[in-house]
């Protein structure tokens, strides 16, 4: 019988990724003024959510000559692709596809492995971003499951580097981004129909300011778990498999 994936994160999870960290946790995470090259892919669940976890990274890639691309997958509406392209060209994402799922539902959509699968073929990035394997929010996991079942499949060798938007990292690796800040906090304030809510700009000025702090990063730094795509996946299984 196959096992269910979990749509949720639960604190057995949380153990066994301490457990799974513990190596890790025992030194300082690496600090680097630039990403590494290549292209870049970003998987955002929601519109907003790549600028929040990593848009003075992406934008860094941009000045550097990279090609950056993002792939959207839930809340697609009219208002909010116009504010994510918008955004996209402050960062400097050069490359944006929408797939239009609604929100809350990306496990349950069939063709959403698929049409992940034809991006990644199609692009053949360095380094993909996406939420962190235990962001709480029932999309984020879910994103992390399918890059998972299409990875024990494909056995792909990009780097992956987790972000965080609803739950703070233990992170391997911290960017500085002091220089890019300031494009990543106008990037933020297009997302006016997301701003009546959560001050996001406010918001990760604090995240980001503490990460730099924390880390001795310049005055602003974004968080990551870096790992191979092979290694996180180990993660994902030691996780999520429940063995």
């Amino acid at each position: 019988m196959k096992k269910r994936l979990s749509a949720r994160i639960k604190w057995s999870h949380i153990r066994r990724l301490y457990e799974a960290l513990e190596p890790d946790l025992k030194a300082s995470p690496m600090k680097t003024e630039n990403p590494e090259s290549g292209r870049a892919l970003v998987l955002a669940p929601h519109i907003d959510d790549d600028v929040i976890g990593c848009g003075g990274t992406l934008a860094k890639h941009a000045e550097a000559g990279d090609e950056v691309a993002a792939l959207y997958f839930a809340d697609c509406t009219e208002e909010r692709i116009g504010e994510a392209r918008e955004a996209a060209r402050v960062i400097g994402i050069g490359k944006l596809e929408f797939l239009g799922y609604p929100s809350k539902t990306l496990l349950r959509q069939k063709d959403a492995a698929r049409r992940l699968k034809e991006v990644l073929d199609e692009y053949r990035p360095h380094t993909v971003y996406l939420p962190s394997l235990f962001d709480r929010h029932n999309d984020h996991l879910a994103l992390n499951h399918i890059l998972a079942g299409l990875h024990k499949e494909n056995h792909y060798g990009f780097t992956v580097c987790a972000y965080e938007v609803w739950t703070a990292l233990v992170p391997n690796l911290v960017v500085d981004v002091s220089s890019t800040f300031p494009k990543k906090a106008e990037a933020l304030s297009r997302y006016k129909s997301q701003l009546g809510a959560n001050d996001w700009v406010d918001a990760a000025a604090s995240l980001n300011r503490y990460r730099a702090v924390v880390s001795g990063a310049g005055r602003y730094a974004e968080g990551f778990m870096r790992y191979s795509m092979g290694k996180y996946f180990e993660l994902w299984q030691s996780v999520y498999s429940g063995k």
